[in-house]
């Protein structure tokens, strides 16, 4: 993956005209995307939301000092994460939509699109089913949702795909991930 999703998205500091430029990882565990992706392309500042309080204390030093020196760390669901408004350059969301109800998501989508910068963007990277609108496990309570079912709810929340791809070299035993990056409608 390059370092811009869209060719006006500035997320170093340096294409940014010397300015901080921020991320947020939401469902962010241990901090994975922030430092395998986020981080190393120059984001400046980068806020980890995360429910569990083990996954959430464990980010730092799996971040390591560099890293975890630029973060933050929220521990709380998404049904209450309130992104600061017109804030980040990016919101990376991966395999953690799956846990919230449909009403929860959109409302989720609707605040985080208000915490995106001009020109910065929101990424979705979960797991989608190919047969069916969508398919509850209750060992653990998520829904996997078919990926039309999760452009209505984008389309729900005001925002539009500006790009999309599925994450390939996965085995075909596991359910299609596609990778979606979304703005606000104007």
């Amino acid at each position: 993956m390059t370092t811009t999703i869209r060719p006006q998205l500035k997320l170093t500091k340096e294409e940014n005209d010397g300015q901080s430029t921020h991320a947020c990882e939401c469902g962010a565990g241990i901090g994975r995307v922030s430092k395998g992706l986020l981080l190393p392309i120059g984001i400046t500042q980068c806020d980890l939301v995360e429910p569990s309080p083990r996954l959430l204390k464990a980010a730092p030093e799996y971040l390591d000092d560099e890293y975890s020196a630029r973060c933050r760390y929220f521990c709380q669901g998404l049904q209450e994460f309130e992104p600061k408004e017109n804030y980040y350059d990016i919101i990376w969301i991966q395999w953690v939509v799956i846990y919230l109800t449909d009403e929860d998501f959109i409302d989720f989508l609707k605040r985080c699109a208000k915490g995106v910068t001009k020109n910065g963007v929101i990424v979705i990277k979960d797991n989608t089913c190919e047969d069916e609108a969508f398919i509850v496990d209750r060992s653990d309570s998520s829904v996997t949702r078919s990926h039309s079912y999760l452009l209505a709810i984008i389309e729900l929340a005001g925002l539009r795909v500006v790009y999309q791809t599925v994450q390939e070299d996965f085995p075909n035993s596991i359910f299609p991930v596609p990778i979606i990056a979304l703005e606000p409608k104007l």
